[in-house]
């Protein structure tokens, strides 16, 4: 017998699957128990009539929304799961896997790009180097900061930024750090950060901690917050990283241009 039905999903109300008949009907025919529920539960029923099974259901619509809900499985929301979110681990590899210089349009190469509007005095490139430039391993290709040389003290002086999206899970700490280091003559102060649009600064490194072999700089652990934006139904949300490079002149010292080399960029969640 079929029943045109007329009643809106009720809520179930109980979260206990008693096998009486009615419940028993439906898992004997899994399948197209399982397809008619899916219509059947939702907010607003598309379902016109109950199957030949709602007869053991006295026909009634709460009996097969309480026996609908033992058999359709709600699907879990998913769920951020955090992962190493930059480029991988080996040092010295090509710079983000793109391919070096003359094999690949330089500068606009997602997902890292450099920011160069406003800094006519500071441009950026891609830069192949040996793995005699003190870094170790094989050959590789390096993200390379070229700042012009500023009279002293003027300022904002010679900046650079590269960025590209990040992605965070909501509440997770992270762990930022880098490979970097400062070709002579040293003869601007410098400063190398890492910051976010919506953090700001997360850490700074000064030119007293730069050399013209590569160091490590970090980790630096940070647990994001977005207070003025979207989570989306995984968890998670967007912000832009940049390592940003900053040089003015030393009182005293000649004019001159300075290079930064960047590599090995790592953003980890911490366990």
């Amino acid at each position: 017998m079929k029943l045109l039905i007329f009643l809106p999903f009720l809520t179930f109300a109980s979260a206990a699957c008693n096998a009486d008949n009615c419940l028993r009907a439906l898992r004997a025919t899994p399948t197209r128990a399982s397809s008619f529920c899916a219509t059947y539960t939702k907010s607003t029923s598309t379902a016109t009539t109950i199957p030949t099974f709602g007869s053991f259901c006295s026909n009634a619509p709460s009996r097969v929304s309480s026996a609908c809900s033992c058999v359709v499985t709600s699907t879990p929301p998913p769920i951020c799961r955090p992962s190493p979110v930059i480029n991988a681990a080996t040092r010295n590899g090509n710079f983000e896997d793109y391919p070096p210089p003359g094999q690949g349009v330089m500068n606009i190469q997602p997902p890292w790009y450099y920011d160069e509007t406003g800094s006519a005095n500071a441009f950026g490139d891609y830069k192949i180097e040996p793995s005699s430039s003190g870094f170790g391993g094989a050959s590789g290709t390096v993200a390379a900061f070229h700042l012009t040389g500023q009279a002293p003290n003027v300022l904002p002086g010679a900046v650079l930024r590269l960025q590209q999206p990040i992605a965070y899970c909501n509440g997770t700490t992270y762990a930022f750090s880098l490979y970097a280091r400062q070709l002579p003559p040293f003869n601007q102060d410098c400063r190398l950060s890492f910051f976010t649009d919506f953090e700001g600064t997360i850490a700074t490194f000064e030119t007293p901690a730069f050399s013209n072999t590569f160091q490590k700089y970090g980790p630096v652990t940070r647990k994001p917050f977005r207070d003025n934006g979207e989570i989306n139904g995984k968890g998670e949300y967007t912000d832009i990283l940049s390592i940003i490079v900053q040089c003015t002149g030393i009182t005293g010292q000649p004019v001159v241009d300075t290079l930064f080399e960047v590599d090995a960029v790592r953003v980890e969640p911490v366990v």
